[in-house]
């Protein structure tokens, strides 16, 4: 087989890898770690095919156009490495005795290299089709390659929030350093499970609220207040209703739309936590709507908040602590609270050590 031929074909091969890599989040995780280690392995045959060009790096005059291309080179070369060793972190099958430090939210900078490795390679393509292709053509693909990079910044974080099953050791992710807060403390949560009635086969996805241990169901919320329990420790409480809400997202967002355009909460189960036992309460609860969902609305309203440390943690797909801490205020007629937290949904199983900085901030947590 002719040289070109073969590297023409090593190249079309490595192209097929990325994609298929791309979409991880489908893929048996031992296919995904097995096809990633095959991908790396091409790329290092790809460099030794074209040494050439560390050879020649410094050599000859840099135009713009290969200054950029060299830059790109360099930047997608980065990016591989992180994703090769966040890979190696994350890794169930392969890898399972490597482990890096263990603060960092490997899984999210796994998502980052893969984004940024795919915006750098549109850009790669690009430069090196620029010596050969020019006129209309060329701004067509550049047209092309710009709206398949946006789709890729914006859609794999959508997929891999939607479709990437996350499966967790609850006490292993539970446990952390133990920091002292002044005062008695509880933590209160509001969270899908304990209020639906989840079959044991539901899908545990993070945009969906929920993820698993095993066969145990866990809430996105509760999974932060067990966190915070163990690091702060106190009593724990969660709010349920009357109703259960249906197990279709979709749906249960309609409900808390209803709830949010009606005003009026859902009736909660008895009996509450007696409020006056308590000096700091840390309160979870998701945004729903870009606000407070309506249950913990209905909750705050039972009790007189004068004197108590109430500390919001929100957990969201995106949209931060929204306009729920306006609605805290309204809820508790109090001052709107400083000291809060908001936490991304695909991040809570590495959320441990956040919370821990966070409550390590012991000026949070001083008499209003």
């Amino acid at each position: 087989m002719r040289k070109t031929t073969a590297k023409k074909l090593l190249d079309s091969i490595l192209l097929c890898l990325f994609f298929a890599e791309l979409g991880g989040m489908f893929l048996p995780h031992p296919v995904h770690e097995v096809l990633g280690c095959l991908f790396i392995a091409l790329i290092v045959l790809h460099n030794i095919k074209n040494h050439y060009f560390y050879t020649h790096f410094l050599v000859g005059t840099y135009s713009p156009l290969r200054l950029a291309n060299n830059i790109s080179i360099i930047l997608f070369a980065v990016s591989l490495i992180i994703l090769t060793l966040s890979g190696m972190v994350l890794s169930q099958y392969l890898f399972p005795w490597f482990s890096l430090a263990s603060t960092w939210n490997w899984r999210s900078l796994h998502l980052g290299a893969a984004i940024g490795a795919l915006v750098l390679l549109f850009v790669h393509l690009l430069l090196h089709a620029r010596r050969y292709i020019h006129g209309r053509v060329f701004f067509g693909l550049a047209g092309t390659a710009f709206v398949l990079a946006a789709a890729g910044i914006f859609g794999m974080p959508y997929l891999d929030r939607w479709y990437h099953q996350v499966n967790v050791e609850k006490n292993a992710v539970i446990a952390g350093d133990k920091v002292s807060i002044p005062g008695r403390v509880l933590t209160v949560y509001f969270s899908r499970v304990g209020n639906t009635n989840f079959p044991s086969d539901v899908d545990a996805v993070s945009g969906a609220s929920i993820m698993k241990d095993r066969h145990e169901i866990i809430g996105n919320a509760e999974m932060i207040a067990y966190m915070l329990q163990d690091a702060a420790g106190g009593d724990i409480f969660a709010i349920q209703t009357e109703k259960t809400y249906p197990v279709d997202y979709g749906e249960t967002t309609k409900e808390g739309k209803r709830e949010r355009e009606s005003g009026k909460a859902p009736t909660l189960k008895r009996p509450l936590p007696q409020m006056e036992n308590y000096d700091v309460i840390f309160l979870v609860y998701p945004l729903w709507w870009n606000t407070l969902p309506m249950p913990v609305a209905g909750f705050l309203k039972q009790y007189d908040w004068t004197g108590k440390i109430l500390v919001p943690i929100v957990t969201h797909g995106g949209g931060g602590t929204g306009e729920s801490l306006e609605a805290v205020r309204k809820a508790t007629q109090t001052k709107i609270p400083e000291n809060y937290l908001d936490i991304y949904s695909s991040d809570i199983p590495a959320a441990r050590q956040k919370i821990t900085d966070f409550l390590n901030d012991s000026s949070k947590f001083s008499a209003p």
